[in-house]
């Protein structure tokens, strides 16, 4: 005999006002991902990194890309050594590029979920006035 167990997930809001407030803290937090991505960006750059970044938009969690750049004299310097250190698939560039765009992409993820909460708290809000509207 087989038993099967049906399951069923909802997520019960008790108030919008919740659910935007929600939004707000994960607006903030994509906001204090994205500057830190950023300093840390902004810091190596200064160092003599050559990695580059290009934002699409000035907000923290815009969307970002992120590139090995190619500098005559990186810090790491240009000997055997330093090659070593900087190339290949577990080289210093290619796993900062990839760590830097993923702070990025977790800043901008983080700004667009709080953007739907935002979006589903105004939707709940319309439908409740809605539907009183249309008992009154």
């Amino acid at each position: 005999m087989t038993t099967v167990v049906r399951m069923q997930q909802g997520i019960a809001v008790e108030s919008t006002a919740d659910l935007h407030s929600a939004a707000v803290v994960m607006d903030s937090v994509a906001d204090a991902v994205g500057r830190a991505v950023r300093v840390l960006s902004d810091t190596l750059t200064l160092l003599g990194d050559p990695i580059s970044v290009q934002c699409n938009g000035s907000a923290p969690q815009s969307e970002a890309v992120v590139t090995a750049g190619s500098g005559d004299s990186p810090p790491w310097g240009t000997d055997s050594y330093g090659k070593q250190f900087a190339d290949g698939d577990s080289g210093y560039v290619k796993l900062s590029v990839g760590l830097l765009q993923g702070g990025f992409d977790l800043a901008h993820t983080l700004s667009a979920f709080a953007h739907g909460m935002r979006r589903a708290a105004g939707d709940l809000d319309s439908a409740e006035a809605n539907a009183t509207a249309a008992f009154s």
